[in-house]
């Protein structure tokens, strides 16, 4: 047991210091209207408007690249498809919202074109709505006619 409490205090320890760089993994940001925002409950579906999955690298409030999901046999991985440095941009408008889709963060030493990112660890069927860095739901992946949508599991 001992050990055991030292071990986690080492892991703790560790992810405090560390020194490769973490970047959040989510969705291409997308404009929801404000008044839909705030009716949102559990078990609402909010529609995305994609029909493929694809992913963005975000270091704070920029974007540092673009990621495809590839089949590679039976297993699925990522690779940066593009790279780009562009500050994630707030809607003006008083209707509508950018919502952050995010799946959790991933550590990448140096970023390349082509280069594949391991993404195993992220559950890919939980998400977290995020919105002005807050917060406000948590839900899953569903497919709606063919379009990627999110289920609401739990309100904040």
């Amino acid at each position: 047991m001992k050990s055991e409490t030292q071990a986690l205090h080492l892991a703790r320890i560790m992810q405090r210091h560390m020194h490769t760089p973490s970047y959040e993994v989510v969705l291409p940001l997308v404009m929801v209207q404000s008044k839909k925002l705030k009716k949102l409950s559990v078990d609402d579906v909010l529609l995305t408007g994609f029909d493929k999955l694809e992913f963005l690298l975000i270091d704070g409030d920029v974007i540092c690249a673009n990621m495809q999901l590839k089949q590679m046999g039976t297993a699925s991985e990522t690779a940066i498809c593009k790279l780009t440095k562009e500050t994630v941009k707030q809607c003006d408008s008083k209707k509508y919202e950018t919502l952050k889709i995010s799946f959790g963060s991933v550590q990448i030493k140096a970023m390349e074109l082509g280069q594949t990112i391991d993404i195993t660890h992220i559950d890919l069927e939980k998400v977290t709505l995020v919105l002005k860095d807050k917060t406000i739901a948590e839900g899953s992946l569903v497919t709606v006619d063919e379009e990627i949508a999110i289920q609401i599991k739990e309100m904040n």
